[in-house]
Parts: structure tokens; sequence; C-alpha cells
């Protein structure tokens, strides 16, 4: 068992300071932050945290050794854990529906039950998977390496139906309603369709491929196409909502992050835009930027290249402080509300500004 390890940080406006342990939650408190929770994760030795991911109430922690550990993000308290799969081979990031949890690792389809905190089943796949699962009441989807979409009866696992782009081009995520899905494609096409049937509802075609997972916020779906723009689609009509696409003079690889007011994006060799989400239009361009870690109002707490967490004012467009960073060794960004997810070796920390 690993013990608990205190990780604060201490941090006053517009300076740079030091993260740090130790430090007291008084002058947490006076910094402006406070931390809610830590909990050390049972990492072996030489083992390393590969990704964080959030779903819901929880958080999925993946290591190198293809080890998963399932947290509740609100009291860091461990749900359940297990080898997905062997070191070195393919795991996709989480998805859910309900009390479900599903990760496609190798060539099997892993399901979770985060209430009853187990593992309910493990089925063997016959095509290999391209990007994550996503699942409703009835229906689970799988993007196959065969550029199909897959539909299982989410009860028995049998194949019901596929599909594929007009285009046939790889299908790189899906988004799963009760009444609809939704798919994107490395040609660029954005797919809804019925979710019990092949019948098309709408489709949206940007100029470059659509290669990372797209992101939904407010019945809107926010896209990152290679052709180096940032398109905003309505979720029921397929509609360009945004006068023009935002344009970034890069080409777009990552996902956006969105939530109710803005969307950041990543643009290689320019750094991370923040984007009025109703106007599309910049409020400002941190060129060191790479990811969000959480929106608190108005303000934005970003991960540099550095290794520092910046704090920015989305209204004023400018930065309110920066904090050394430098032991954090892994994070993840939460676009639902202002908690902040860090973890500094074997610890993983839960951090929020201070109630004023």
């Amino acid at each position: 068992m690993k013990n608990f390890c205190f990780v604060c940080l201490f941090v006053i406006i517009f300076s740079t300071f030091v993260y740090a342990g130790g430090i007291s939650e008084k002058l947490l408190n006076q910094a402006g932050l406070s931390t809610v929770w830590q909990t050390a994760v049972a990492l072996d030795a030489g083992e390393n945290v590969q990704r964080i991911d959030i779903l819901g109430d929880y958080l999925y922690v993946l290591t190198d050794k293809n080890y998963l550990f399932c947290l509740d993000r609100n009291t860091g308290k461990s749900c359940f854990s297990a080898t997905v799969a062997l070191p070195q081979m393919p795991v996709s990031a989480p998805s859910s529906y309900a009390n479900m949890a599903y990760v496609v690792a190798e060539n099997k389809l892993i399901a979770f039950d985060t209430l009853q905190r187990t593992e309910i089943s493990r089925m063997t796949l016959h095509i290999p998977v391209s990007a994550a699962a996503a699942a409703n009441k009835e229906y689970i989807y799988l993007p196959g390496m065969d550029k199909r979409l897959h539909v299982l009866d989410a009860n028995s696992g049998h194949e019901l139906f596929k599909v594929t782009a007009d285009d046939f081009s790889a299908i790189t995520s899906v988004s799963a309603a009760e009444s609809s899905v939704t798919f994107a494609t490395a040609g660029g096409s954005i797919i809804c369709m019925q979710a019990s049937s092949p019948k098309r509802i709408w489709q949206f075609n940007a100029v470059g491929g659509i290669t990372a997972p797209f992101a939904s916020a407010a019945n809107f779906i926010y896209a990152a196409s290679r052709d180096t723009n940032l398109y905003k689609i309505d979720a029921y009509s397929g509609k360009s909502v945004w006068n023009f696409p935002f344009h970034t003079g890069s080409v777009l690889t990552t996902s956006p992050r969105a939530t109710q007011t803005t969307v950041y994006q990543y643009a290689q060799n320019k750094g991370i835009y923040a984007i009025d989400a109703n106007s599309g239009k910049q409020l400002w361009l941190l060129p060191d930027g790479e990811d969000l870690l959480a929106e608190n109002g108005s303000a934005a707490y970003i991960m540099d290249k550095n290794n520092n967490c910046v704090a920015m004012d989305n209204q004023k467009a400018k930065k309110i402080y920066t904090i050394n960073f430098a032991p954090v060794t892994a994070y993840t960004a939460n676009t639902s509300d202002a908690k902040i997810y860090i973890m500094d070796g074997k610890n993983i920390s839960c951090i929020v500004p201070s109630a004023k």
C-alpha cells in the first residue's frame, strides 16, 4: 500500500511561484486555491501514468503497463482497478453510458459497472478497432479499422449492422445519443445517423480530415480539422453555426476543449487559442500553452510546455498569474467544472479555486 502524500501549491496573483509539497492549507487558501483531496495510486516501480480521462463522476488512470485505475473524482476514493491489456498493446480512451464504462483493449471490449465497482465482461472482437467505442441504452458502436462503424446489440454483443462513409475513409471518433449516433472520418466527414438503422440524418463536410475526436457541448459539435480550421456544428441540423470557421493557420490534430462559453484549441507551432463559443472570435492566444486544465468562471487554467499552470482571464484576455508545476507528471483536461486534476509521481490531487 502507498501512503497518502499531501500535495499543495503556493500562488500569489500576478507572480510566478513554485508548486511544492508540505505547504499548509492556510497558505493554499491565501493563494486562492485549495486541495480537496489527494490519493496515492498504487504504481509499481518504474510504472508511469500514460493517460488520465474524465467521464462523469469518475477519473480513469491508465498506466504504461496497461493497468487501469478508476477513482471517484469528487472524493478520490478507488472504485475499481484492473489489467486491461498486456504492456505496449493499444488501449482506447474509455467511454460510458449510465453506470457502464467501456474500454477497447487489444481485441477485447471490456465492460465495467461503476455502481457495482467491478468488471462485467470481456468480449472478443473479430475486427481491430480504430477509436474509442460509444454506447447508448440499446447499442454499442465500434469504429473498425476496416473503415466501418460496427453496431452491436448492447445486451448480447451480436453485430446488427455496419455502415461506411461515402468516401470510405477511416472513422476517427463516434458519439452516441439515444436516438442518433454521430461519427467523424479521416476524409473530413461528420455524419449523423439514426441510432437503430443506417439511415443518415445529416452530413457535414470539412475540407480536411477530422483525425482528432470531436467535442460536444450544449447541443453543438466542435471539430478540429487538418485543414487548419475549427468548426462549430449544430448537433441537430448539421449546419455550421459560426459565420466562418475559426482559422488557426496550423494543421489541427488535437481535440478541442469545449465549455459552455469558451472553446480551447491547441495548434502546433501556434499555442493554445481561447475562442468565444458564441461568436467564434479569438479571445486570446497563449504561445506556450498546450492544454486546458479547468475553467472557473472567466478564469482558465492552462498547462504550458514548460510545465507551468497559467491562469488566464478570458474577459480581459490577459494573464493573471503563473504557477510552476515542475513536479507534475500527468494531468487531464476538465471541461465540466473548476476542479484541476494533476499527478506528482504516484500521487493524484484535486485542486479547486477557493470560495470567495
